[in-house]
């Protein structure tokens, strides 16, 4: 009852049998409940938030300090007799991951019932439980990208040179694993790498021409057709699906923030690419309001939101974000004891003389002192690419 991806009917449905039955339950109880219950339970459904290996900061510090040993050497110079060798000296790279806090809040009108568990608290309780979620698992992503070594599909040398067409290979992500090998990067599980990816990027991966090859010989993969899902392990390679992943055209470089945008030319045959300077094409919202992508409608209000000013006749070009992982690629950090995500609720009159009538309440939920990094860069790497459904209008 209390998972954030049941219906919300599922919970109108508990609310109403404690009331019709006599039972009586305190929101503060069964809001934070639902929300500490969510995150414990789908933390598996984001795939970025699971893949960090937490350390958690005994103390009062504000950051972790993480050391990393350079290896000592072999070598074969023999031994002059009666001469002591030198002696060897060691060396250290050292990390430092920062911890923040997050949260968020909303406010209710004296219409809304706190003394019961109201259905109406209980729809933005949920919602804010999946917020909570998809904080942890975005600041995980944005943690890998930050660090990430760049590839680009069709060899090209960077993402200004991207264009459509440029869809994924799986020899390109091959060519990837091999390179972390190179570099004594351990995989991540099993002897395999990870490999996170949309259902765009495996829409035309299962057409790809080893894939198929791989198919054709190994007669056990049916169900690989059947299902629209990642494509079976292969190469040293295991592969992931998510919908939670960036797919923008918007890039950033030395010289500043660019979007890159296309148009059909007047042959009706070629495209026409652009760069857009975010310091003439991004521009602040009119109402910072983000718009519901079925409906059209207001979804979620963001302070300072800024967006794209598109120039007409051209469309951004969707190129979607696909990482390759090894062991040690992310780790979370927070303050022992103080991790986890606590709902709050404020009913009337809790504001005191800044509520003289007590006409204001409120739900929030805040993470506490939580912060993700690499410790190991070399082994994320993202592999940019023009999944050929993406740009479909």
């Amino acid at each position: 009852m209390l998972n954030a991806l049941n219906p919300v009917s599922n919970i109108n449905s508990f609310i109403e049998y404690f009331r019709n039955h006599g039972y009586s339950i305190r929101p503060e109880l069964f809001y934070d409940k639902q929300l500490l219950d969510t995150i414990r339970l789908d933390e598996s459904h984001f795939v970025f938030y699971r893949l960090a290996n937490t350390t958690p900061i005994q103390g009062n510090a504000e950051k972790l300090q993480i050391r990393r040993w350079a290896p000592l050497e072999a070598h074969t110079t023999p031994l002059a007799e009666g001469v002591p060798p030198f002696s060897d000296k060691g060396s250290m790279e050292s990390y430092e991951i920062g911890t923040f806090s997050y949260g968020r809040y909303m406010e209710f009108t004296d219409r809304v019932d706190f003394e019961t568990i109201d259905p109406v608290i209980a729809h933005y309780t949920q919602e804010y439980a999946i917020v909570a979620m998809e904080t942890l698992d975005l600041l995980a992503r944005d943690a890998l990208t930050t660090v990430a070594q760049a590839a680009y599909a069709n060899a090209k040398a960077n993402f200004s040179k991207l264009e459509l067409g440029d869809k994924p290979s799986l020899n390109d992500l091959r060519v990837i694993a091999l390179s972390m090998k190179k570099q004594l990067v351990k995989p991540r599980n099993g002897n395999r790498y990870h490999v996170i990816g949309t259902p765009d990027f495996y829409f035309d991966m299962i057409s790809d021409p080893l894939v198929e090859k791989y198919m054709t010989i190994n007669q056990t993969t049916k169900g690989f057709y059947e299902d629209m899902g990642p494509i079976p392990p292969m190469f040293g390679l295991e592969f992931y699906e998510t919908m939670h992943i960036d797919d923008s055209g918007e890039y950033t470089t030395s010289s500043g923030t660019f979007l890159r945008v296309y148009k059909l030319k007047q042959d009706g045959v070629t495209y026409e690419y652009k760069d857009l300077d975010a310091a003439t094409y991004k521009k602040a919202a009119a109402d910072n309001y983000v718009r519901d992508s079925r409906t059209g409608q207001k979804a979620s209000y963001i302070p300072n939101l800024t967006k794209w000013d598109i120039p007409a006749g051209y469309s951004e070009l969707k190129v979607h974000r696909i990482f390759v992982l090894g062991a040690d690629c992310l780790t979370r950090t927070e303050i022992a004891g103080q991790g986890n995500a606590k709902m709050y609720v404020k009913p009337l009159g809790s504001a005191g003389v800044l509520d003289p009538i007590d006409q204001r309440q409120s739900i929030g939920f805040k993470i506490n002192s939580v912060g993700f990094g690499s410790t190991r860069t070399e082994a994320v790497v993202c592999y940019y690419c023009v999944p050929s459904q993406a740009n479909l209008i």
